[in-house]
């Protein structure tokens, strides 16, 4: 009886190596098969976007409208107002001080953070009473305070 038991054990086990792989296989399959019907509705659901977007494009009045808002044109006897916020405008800065400002700024990037904070305690730490404040967040004591 054992020699049967120990026969049918063999043949399940090597129908389960030849198996076992066609399997993994074919489950690999089923996996890719749904990344692809996924990306293919992606696919579907841009196109479909892009061909709303292309209808959009052939209203005159959508097309004006774009014109106007994206390029600031204006149509003939219409006079153009822009509106300049006072917190963007950067106030005459020369090229060289801009980039030096934006040399600090990628020096101030790149240095750590615990750098950083000892330099501000080294800085806390050099200011006397009476200084003027390093940081420039307090008036000098001469300027009278709002």
């Amino acid at each position: 009886m054992s020699l049967r038991a120990l026969a049918l054990f063999l043949i399940a086990l090597v129908a389960f190596a030849v198996l076992a792989p066609t399997l993994r296989f074919a489950v690999a399959q089923q996996e890719q098969l749904r990344e692809l019907n996924s990306a293919v509705a992606d696919a579907e659901q841009r196109n479909a976007d892009l061909e709303r977007q292309l209808a959009r494009w052939q209203d005159p009045e959508y097309v004006q409208s774009q014109a106007r808002d994206r390029l600031g044109y204006v149509m003939p006897g219409e006079t153009p107002y822009v509106v300049v916020d006072p917190e963007t405008v950067t106030g005459g800065e020369s090229p060289a001080e801009a980039e030096a400002a934006e040399r600090a700024a990628e020096r101030a990037a790149a240095t750590p953070w615990y750098l950083r904070t000892w330099e501000s305690v080294q800085v806390a730490g050099e200011s006397v009473v009476g200084d003027e404040d390093p940081s420039g967040l307090t008036p000098p004591a001469d300027e009278p305070t709002p």
